[in-house]
This record gives C-alpha cells, sequence and structure tokens, in this order.
C-alpha cells in the first residue's frame, strides 16, 4: 500500500477496493478484507484483522466496508505503522534492525513512565517475541502493539 509523499492516493485506494470486491457489490465483507491484508503481506491475525473490521464497519454494523470506511482504514494503518516504525526506530539504539532486551526494557520502562516490573517486561518479550530469537524484530514489534 504505497502513500505519495503529498499525501494518500486515493486512485489505488479505488483500485484496490474494486479488486477485492469479489462479487462487485460495492462493499467489503470481513473474507474480502482479510484476503487484501493478506495480500498486501499483513502480518496480522485472523483475530485481529476481525476487530480492525468491526472497528471500521462502525455504528452502523452492517459487516460491510463502504470505500469510505475502507479509506479512514487504510490512512489508519499508514499512520499506526509510522509512528510505531519510529518509535521502533527510536529504542534501535545499535542500529541491527531488531530490540533486543535492553533495548525493549528501555522502551516499555519509558512508556510506563518506569511502573512496569522486570517479570512484566520478560512476559512481553516472550509474547512478541514470535521466532523465539529473544529479540524483537518490528514485524514483532508492531503485531504485539495491536
Amino acid at each position: 500500500m504505497e502513500q505519495k509523499a503529498t499525501g494518500p492516493d486515493p486512485d489505488k485506494y479505488k483500485q484496490l477496493f474494486e479488486k477485492f470486491d469479489a462479487d462487485g457489490n460495492g462493499y467489503l465483507s470481513i473474507t474480502e478484507f482479510r484476503n487484501l491484508l493478506k495480500a498486501a503481506d499483513s502480518s496480522l491475525r485472523d483475530s485481529q484483522i476481525a476487530e480492525f473490521f468491526v472497528f471500521l464497519d462502525g455504528p452502523r454494523g452492517d459487516r460491510r466496508l463502504t470505500f469510505e470506511e475502507f479509506t479512514k482504514g487504510i490512512e489508519h494503518i499508514l499512520d499506526y505503522s509510522a509512528k510505531a516504525k519510529a518509535l521502533f526506530k527510536k529504542y534501535d539504539t545499535n542500529g541491527d534492525g531488531v530490540l533486543d532486551r535492553d533495548e525493549l526494557r528501555r522502551l516499555l520502562r519509558d512508556l510506563s513512565g518506569g511502573k512496569m516490573t522486570d517479570s512484566e517486561m520478560d512476559q512481553i518479550l516472550r509474547d512478541a517475541d514470535k521466532n523465539g530469537d529473544n529479540k524483537i524484530a518490528l514485524d514483532e514489534f508492531i503485531n504485539a502493539c495491536c
């Protein structure tokens, strides 16, 4: 999902929306939305996709996304991703592309105002570290933050 330097590109969003609106009804179902995110190489779990879909569906709750709801979702993802990447980069002090235990502890300590215990931080590391290397890659970080 590209974003021009001047801002989001509504034409690309429209093309993407229409491509994944498999039944051509002008809406995205949860299945179509999931297919779109998976095709975009999203590392979100199905449960996260479902929660995000419900959030975007809004108060109408008709279990389908309009183009406007979809566009707001894309903008939300791009904004969230940019903020998560900036935070990750700030705490990846050695620039190796992963947060080691000490870097993650600094991040968590700063975010919690120093109120998080060592055991809580260790649990977050264990939960977020999906490949078991005792480091948090950017995709693991983004998934843990969702």
